[in-house]
């Protein structure tokens, strides 16, 4: 199976095209640019190098956030209009996911994105078997939650994924102990994504899968302050 992997949710972007699980090309970009401008040309990179055409693919997986609210859109957009007009499966895996799977095997995976505040997107994470296992669900929180919430793990055992400076002050104050990945030595590894996403389930209805923000934008916030319903039925990204 041929799979297209892409992750914008961050700053960094990585893309990378897998087949039978070997990794036929990949990149990975910290260039200052917008993601909308660069990944499209980048995703013709790697099938070009690849030897592949956009047709040859089997599968899109896309990291589908939480994140950047604009990164994670740029993909998730992209994601669905290549899966839709080209009739290709489409798999979303969270962004922390993908992080998570870069760490060390031995270690409770605590994958990080800084939302700013002294709050981050998390999860916790563990590896079974050569396979990622979610402890405590991907969540939006305040630090100082998550780190009481993380009492329960030896502090040794702890490695925390993506972490930004501000992060790793507040980490080292309550687990001097633990390991502590940079953002900038935390780069999203799209051949990872590809090799979680062969365990996921495809998506059903290609036009109904939105990205995962785990907290309101403003622009939902203001809508809902106007009155709109927030029943469960329909959400402010399918309504607009």
């Amino acid at each position: 199976m041929k799979i297209l992997a892409f992750d914008t949710s961050n700053k960094p972007l990585a893309v990378a095209v897998v087949s039978d699980g070997n990794v036929l090309a990949t990149l990975e970009s910290t260039e200052k640019k917008t993601h909308s401008v660069t990944l499209l040309p980048d995703i013709q990179k790697v099938l070009t190098e690849s030897n592949l055409v956009i047709n040859d693919i089997d599968l899109i997986a896309v990291a589908k956030g939480p994140g950047s609210y604009t990164g994670v859109r740029i993909a998730v957009t992209v994601a669905k209009t290549l899966a839709f007009t080209l009739k290709k499966n489409l798999v979303g895996v969270s962004s922390l996911e993908v992080l998570a799977a870069d760490g060390d095997e031995s270690k409770i995976l605590v994958p990080l994105m800084d939302a700013r505040n002294d709050n981050a997107f998390a999860g916790v994470y563990q590896m079974h078997s050569g396979e990622l296992v979610n402890l405590i669900e991907d969540h939006h929180t305040s630090m100082a939650k998550l780190l009481d919430l993380l009492k329960k793990y030896d502090s040794e055992k702890l490695e925390f994924i993506n972490a930004t400076d501000n992060l790793t002050d507040l980490i080292k104050k309550e687990y001097p102990e633990a390991v502590i990945l940079n953002a900038k030595d935390s780069l999203p590894k799209a051949g990872k994504l590809a090799k979680i996403a062969e365990r996921k389930p495809v998506i059903s209805d290609v036009d109904s899968f939105v990205p995962t923000y785990l907290r309101l934008t403003q622009a939902e916030h203001d809508w809902y302050e106007k009155g709109h319903k927030k029943d469960g039925n329909i959400s402010y990204v399918e309504e607009v």
